[in-house]
């Protein structure tokens, strides 16, 4: 009895110790509030069994409101067979390989500034700067030249389709490249405005957010609501 009464203690002391120690905050984490990380884990939960495949190139999330490409940005779907191996093949070095499958790569912003984001919070990716310099956004054009109210998902959205796991993201997504996702929002707390945030589709670090240079060339799948 008393080795068990010993046991509990040390249970609820090392229990008591994780409770109290320093947790990183949630901006740090996420780069949002915690209003909005509120949010954001209430789609997580309610993502589960909401996607449904229209069979025509798009998904749906039918409890976010929600409609994605299925294919990323320069992938070809193919209505017969239902994927997104539509695009020629070629070689590793051809930018249309096999690894690939078509998707291009395109940079949030061709400058390290705020010239490709409005300046309100949330900042999200445009393609007319509100500062006093130039920019242009491939990452804006890709999704918007679409047409039909086609956008850049924001880091809420895109951190939403992971919840599931990778598995379940290739079986709406088929030939969803191992790499990085942009997402529309810049690094607020990045005062000069050189990063934004990304989100990984790689096994090994699936759904970590990172905090990209907008110069870097990364992917894009694009959302719209419904």
């Amino acid at each position: 009895m008393k080795n068990t009464k010993y046991t509990l203690a040390l249970v609820l002391a090392a229990f008591s110790f994780f409770w109290n120690c320093e947790a990183k905050p949630v901006e740090d984490t996420f780069g949002l509030s915690p209003e909005e990380t509120n949010v954001l884990i209430a789609g997580l939960i309610a993502n589960r069994g909401s996607l449904v495949d229209n069979y025509n190139g798009t998904v749906t999330d039918s409890v976010a409101g929600l409609q994605w490409q299925k294919c990323s940005s320069g992938q070809v779907y193919r209505l017969a067979q239902n994927d997104c191996l539509g695009a020629s093949a070629g070689t590793v070095l051809n930018p249309h390989d096999p690894y690939r499958y078509g998707a291009n790569q395109v940079a949030y912003c061709d400058s390290k500034t705020h010239a490709c984001n409005t300046l309100a919070y949330p900042q999200t990716v445009t393609n007319a700067s509100q500062v006093g310099i130039s920019g242009s956004s491939e990452l804006f054009a890709a999704c918007s030249q679409l047409g039909s109210n086609w956008r850049v998902p924001n880091l809420i959205e895109l951190q939403r389709l992971t919840v599931t796991g990778r598995s379940a993201v290739l079986l709406y997504f088929p030939s969803t490249v191992e790499g990085e996702y942009w997402s529309s929002w810049a690094n607020e707390t990045d005062i000069p405005g050189e990063t934004a945030y990304s989100v990984s589709f790689d096994r090994q670090s699936f759904g970590t957010e990172k905090r990209t240079i907008k110069t870097d060339r990364n992917y894009v799948r694009c959302i719209r609501n419904l």
